[in-house]
């Protein structure tokens, strides 16, 4: 074989391991890019999540609390208090304390009802300015203390003791809807959305390796590919 003929196959050899290397970093910074994209996603749907906030206001109404197990890991408890079994050998047992259970499963199902209304991601993707918020949970305060008072009953605060919570059970859960609103002044949640969601973009992009960016590619020169 001539020297002229080994120098192209030599060519064509290198040509064809460039190539497979830049295929390789193609792979690498999709595959980053994917991976990023994926990050992007659970970092938004997290912040819009609102299952944490319904979830410890129904935990609030059913009179729960969080405990820990003889393990250390942490679950919702229902209240109890501890009593003595009758008779002269009677041992203490916990029973439940339905005094510090607010509502009923009617009464719990009644609020959560009205306060996913505005526990919700369309509210933290809002925009609301200071007054508006303000006139809203106003509103919302005087409707929903007015429902519980003329409800109270049937609801299940049917003891003077769970009465007395009545205005901590309103201020619990309008403090709860307001941060929610707080999150959506002047549309700062969706702002700062955009911004991460740019940023990312553009870091994205700056790992690319320099050759992908700069070099066109081209059918005809295998040294493009």
């Amino acid at each position: 074989m001539e020297d002229e003929d080994k120098d192209f196959l030599h060519k064509l050899e290198k040509e064809n391991i460039d190539s497979r290397d830049k295929i390789n970093q193609l792979s690498t910074a999709l595959s980053t890019s994917s991976y990023q994209s994926q990050e992007d996603a659970n970092l938004i749907q997290y912040q819009i999540d609102t299952a944490e906030m319904l979830g410890k206001i129904e935990h609030f109404l059913r009179g729960e609390y969080i405990t820990t197990d003889k393990d250390g890991n942490e679950y919702w408890a229902k209240p109890t208090i501890k009593i003595k079994e009758k008779g002269k050998k009677g041992k203490i047992i916990d029973v439940l304390d339905t005094n510090l259970i607010l509502l009923n499963e009617y009464g719990v199902n009644a609020i959560l009802t009205v306060i996913g209304n505005y526990i919700d991601k369309n509210t933290i993707l809002s925009f609301y300015d200071e007054m508006r918020i303000n006139e809203i949970l106003a509103d919302l305060g005087d409707e929903l203390a007015n429902f519980i008072y003329c409800n109270y009953e049937i609801m299940g605060m049917d003891t003077e003791f769970k009465k007395t919570r009545f205005q901590l059970l309103v201020l619990t859960i309008l403090h709860t809807i307001e941060s929610t609103y707080r999150r959506s002044l002047r549309g700062k949640t969706m702002e700062d959305l955009n911004s991460s969601r740019i940023f990312t973009q553009l870091d994205s992009i700056g790992n690319r390796p320099q050759a992908l960016l700069k070099k066109k590619f081209n059918l005809l020169k295998p040294h493009t590919w």
